[in-house]
């Protein structure tokens, strides 16, 4: 662990009274009002009286004493609702969700005073957890100690508690030394694409950096291959086809299979029939010459006397080929046991091995069961999204085995979903698709097919 890892300032304790925060904050401004108007009504007394008698005070502050009153309460109530609806401090949520989930020990006292009939309560607290709040630009850090207490294993999965809580989204989580340091990031800084027709449609060269969102980004290269499950209305379709625009913009060759002749069979009017495959026997014969090519790849880079290790495809100036699949595990019930062996056989060379070629495998299903996506082949997937609402085993079978504790998704949030990028983002994370209602695909992908012509 190096020094700048070691957790110096680690922002403000939480402590119990921190519950009553906005309360405080209100009562500051209040006693601050008071304070200036008493001085106000004793600089006018000291002007108009020489002499300082109870009755001439009295009687002088009397009239101002509902005014006094009234205008502490007003100052008071206004006060707690800025706090409330401006400020929202993270801190005063923390200290209820300590309070609430229990995670504290303490005694509480009952007390009769000496002069009056009253009972007093005094609580004290025998234990409390360290837990430090650190606000960020747009972010905000906790910091919480590992101290062995019994509510510990609670704290090593505080984000299932905070994300909901809060609105927001791990960011990073990181032990270091005696502290769990957690970061998040609230979900309304995370900027959507929108689509609405004015975006570049330039040719952009070997640019292999696609923007999911404004902060997220897929290089393809680094994390190649991809798979996109979701519900039907989830919004995969939309995705699907942002993913297409962006690499014809990088003048990849692109070969669509269309199983169930929705979706992408009307490409075959803007790209050509012989690159939209939506018959069985269309389907394989992409994917034997998808695998062939990268066959060829590897035979051209290998016999170059340019070829270096760890030159690929962009070395010698090769496009990307992408081969994108669309409801592969619907395509596979119509198979027989030799065509579902023969598709595997190519799915699975490419997944393995088309990186460096620059042969890659887009894939999309509602369901990706294991018979056609294999663990093994799974965990070969750089991108991997999910869209809308899943079950425990559609998670399970997109991501793998994880921890993470899935947010329900509500149906009006179409595009919503969570996504693990290799070596970015290896745990799930919420994210918004680009929104691409008022946007009309097919006329931007012929201009954007013009200019690669040009």
């Amino acid at each position: 662990m190096s020094l700048k890892e070691i957790p110096i300032f680690k922002g403000t304790r939480i402590q119990p009274y921190f519950k009553h925060i906005d309360f405080m904050f209100a009562g500051v401004f209040s006693i601050i009002f008071l304070v200036y108007r008493v001085y106000q009504l004793i600089q006018g007394y000291q002007s108009k009286y020489q002499t300082f008698e109870v009755a001439e005070v009295y009687y002088y502050f009397k009239p101002h004493f509902l005014y006094l009153v009234i205008g502490c309460l007003v100052i008071f109530i206004v006060a707690k609702l800025i706090a409330q609806l401006l400020f929202r401090f993270k801190e005063k949520d923390l200290a209820e969700m300590i309070e609430t989930q229990g995670f504290h020990n303490r005694t509480v006292t009952q007390k009769r005073t000496e002069f009056l009939d009253i009972d007093i309560k005094k609580t004290e607290y025998d234990y409390y957890p360290t837990l430090f709040y650190k606000r960020g630009r747009k972010k905000f850090i906790l910091h919480i100690k590992k101290d062995g207490s019994r509510f510990q294993d609670h704290y090593l999965e505080l984000e299932s508690i905070i994300e909901p809580m809060f609105n927001c989204e791990l960011v990073e989580k990181k032990h270091i030394g005696r502290y769990l340091r957690y970061e998040f990031m609230p979900l309304k800084y995370k900027k959507r694409i929108v689509m609405n027709g004015q975006q570049k449609n330039n040719i952009v060269d070997y640019d292999t950096k696609i923007y999911i969102t404004r902060q997220i980004v897929w290089d393809f290269v680094k994390a190649p291959h991809a798979l996109i499950t979701g519900i039907t209305g989830g919004g995969k379709t939309y995705f699907l086809f942002y993913i297409i625009r962006e690499l014809f913009r990088r003048k990849a060759e692109i070969r669509l299979l269309d199983p169930k002749v929705s979706d992408l069979s009307f490409m075959k009017r803007v790209i050509g029939a012989d690159k939209v495959a939506d018959t069985k026997g269309q389907i394989l014969k992409q994917l034997r010459e998808a695998n062939e090519e990268m066959e060829s790849r590897f035979r051209l880079m290998n016999e170059s006397e340019a070829y270096k290790i760890g030159n690929d495809f962009r070395n010698f100036d090769l496009k990307p080929f992408f081969i994108v699949f669309d409801e592969v595990t619907a395509f596979t019930s119509t198979l027989d046991k030799k065509d579902l062996q023969e598709m595997n056989d190519y799915l699975i060379n490419i997944i393995m091995k088309g990186r460096q070629a620059g042969v890659f495998m887009f894939l999309t299903a509602q369901r990706p069961d294991a018979d056609v996506i294999k663990g093994n082949v799974r965990d070969q997937l750089g991108l991997r999204v999910s869209l809308g609402n899943l079950s425990s085993d559609g998670y399970r079978m997109t991501f793998g085995q994880t921890d993470k504790d899935f947010q329900p998704i509500h149906e009006s949030d179409i595009g919503r979903g969570y996504i693990t990028i290799l070596g970015q983002y290896n745990d799930p994370v919420l994210f918004d698709a680009p929104l691409m209602e008022q946007y009309d695909f097919v006329e931007d992908v012929k201009q954007i097919l013009n200019k690669k012509d040009d």
